[in-house]
């Protein structure tokens, strides 16, 4: 077995371990019935991909189709129940395993080597600070951190002996659809890889342009089922979910926080969301979800041109605390792991400026969007094993190799 092999197996069994300890063996879990939960319900009793609020409101592309699908199997099994419930904290912490265990496989892609990923991979097996929202299995944030390093791999592969046929141009449109059906908020990581591939490919320009329009038909052909199904159950044509309209207002408004948490436990929140406003879900029911988040949409905005400073600073807020999360625990450590990681991505950068430039788009491409509607420990975690990769990285040259010394004396 390869070391490569040896260490997956170790950072997978060890990173299972001590999330399936803490989760079953220390009952660290919280049994909750968010949108995409209650929609799987609903695909289990009733095959509909619908009710994801307080009371049925119909019909919803509140979230993604995929990640509701892929659990929709354990209600089916157990019914609504706590065995369907544990089965997803255990197959979200295997989900969650898995991420740090393709850490090495990550950094040997981006040209950095084994160790540093091996490094990064058994941290942040060991040290589960992200518990909550990789195990609990309420969102698709893990499967997203999956896709991610996924993709991550494939495109550094992809950077060093390009191949620009169709077939290839097909395999990519049929990752990046499916892409985009479990978070179309990958979208403009997408958007980032492909300015990178272009200026990476630009004395084949032509080729390039071919390749690039295979594989956008290639996408269109992956999310068009989904998109017909909206548009005659919903009424319109949007980017796979259609809930843009309810965040921003949740986000903007008088007194809003930039964090998600605090936001929750306002009054504003209890009213207006259909999550928890029976008055809320039954507008759906009368006007439809597609003119409810509509109208969402254009209170939001009407809000934002009466208050562009108020905005201005919310959006700072948020940008500040997607990085730097009001976790009520713990808060220096996420910080101190937050700064410790720019640190790392500009040391890497003095090492290998196309690997920095990989890792930087995928961060400030997810990232983006928080910006501009509230965020929490969750929205950050898609994103968090690159953090670890990148301390990881800081540790092996720090611990391993001199030229560390020379990597720090050029960046001071």
């Amino acid at each position: 077995m390869s070391i490569s092999a040896k260490a997956f197996c170790i950072i997978l069994l060890l990173a299972a371990a001590v999330r399936l300890t803490l989760v079953f063996g220390f009952h660290h879990y919280e049994i909750g019935r968010p949108e995409p939960i209650r929609i799987a319900i609903s695909l289990a009793a009733k095959g509909s991909f619908a009710d994801p609020y307080a009371i049925p409101t119909g019909p919803t592309a509140h979230t993604a189709p995929l990640y509701p699908a892929l659990i929709a199997p354990l209600y089916a099994f157990w019914g609504d129940a706590r065995r369907a419930d544990f089965a997803r904290f255990a197959l979200s912490a295997v989900a969650a395993s898995v991420e740090y265990a393709l850490l090495p496989l990550v950094a040997s892609a981006l040209g950095l080597g084994l160790w540093p990923g091996i490094l990064a991979g058994l941290g942040g097996a060991l040290i589960p600070l992200q518990l909550w929202p990789e195990c609990m299995g309420e969102f698709e944030t893990t499967w997203t951190a999956l896709f991610l390093e996924l993709v991550t791999i494939l495109f550094a592969r992809f950077l060093r002996a390009p191949r620009l046929d169709s077939k290839c141009a097909v395999r990519w449109g049929l990752l990046w659809g499916v892409g985009l059906l479990l978070a179309p908020s990958v979208l403009s990581v997408l958007v980032g890889f492909c300015a990178i591939g272009g200026w990476k490919l630009r004395p084949g320009a032509r080729a390039a342009g071919r390749w690039l329009a295979v594989f956008s038909a290639t996408v269109l052909l992956v999310l068009a089922p989904w998109l017909i199904r909206n548009y005659r159950q919903l009424g319109g044509v949007f980017l796979v979910r259609d809930d843009f309209g309810l965040e921003l207002s949740d986000s903007n408004h008088d007194g809003a926080s930039p964090d998600a948490t605090e936001n929750m436990a306002q009054p504003y929140y209890a009213a207006e969301h259909p999550h928890f406003s029976a008055a809320a879900a039954r507008e759906i029911q009368r006007i439809g979800e597609l003119a409810f988040e509509r109208q969402k949409l254009r209170q939001a905005l009407a809000w934002i041109r009466r208050n562009p400073r108020k905005f201005g600073s919310l959006t700072i807020a948020r940008a500040w605390t997607f990085w730097f999360p009001r976790v009520p625990r713990f808060r220096w450590v996420f910080w101190t792991a937050t700064a410790a990681a720019f640190a790392g991505l500009v040391l890497l950068g003095v090492y290998s400026r196309l690997a920095a430039a990989v890792l930087a788009t995928v961060l400030a491409g997810y990232s983006a969007v928080y910006c501009v509607i509230q965020n929490s420990l969750r929205y950050q975690h898609p994103v968090w094993w690159i953090q670890v990769l990148l301390m990881g990285w800081t540790a092996y040259l720090i611990l391993f190799r001199s030229p560390a010394r020379t990597a720090l004396a050029r960046v001071l």
